[in-house]
């Protein structure tokens, strides 16, 4: 062989090994990238669980409060009728034990 053959060949080798380095290089690099995307989208499924689970709570947190606030509202409700219910007196004088006595007689 000449020797601006076997150059031709030693370059054309050179040229093959810088290529394998860098595609070696590129993969390796992609690898990184893969695992990094696979870690964010992990992360990211993991907040979305977290904070379904917070909102959860919360809105389960607020039904039982507004329940007891509105158990509360119905009591002081009830204990204010009842009050009142205890205060109404009928007074039975003569007058009205007679307009009582029309108004059933007259229904006959």
């Amino acid at each position: 062989m000449s020797n601006t053959q076997e150059e031709y060949l030693q370059s054309l080798k050179r040229i093959k090994e810088v290529e394998d380095k860098v595609q070696l290089e590129i993969e390796t690099h992609r690898k990184l990238i893969e695992e990094k995307i696979n870690t964010l989208q992990k992360d990211l499924e993991d907040s979305f669980a977290t904070s379904k689970d917070q909102g959860e709570t919360l809105v389960e947190k607020s039904i039982q409060e507004s329940r007891f606030d509105a158990s509360k509202e119905a009591d002081k409700i009830m204990a204010e009728a009842e009050k009142k219910a205890q205060n109404i007196s009928i007074q039975l004088d003569p007058q009205t034990i007679e307009k009582i006595i029309e108004i059933f007689l007259s229904g006959m």
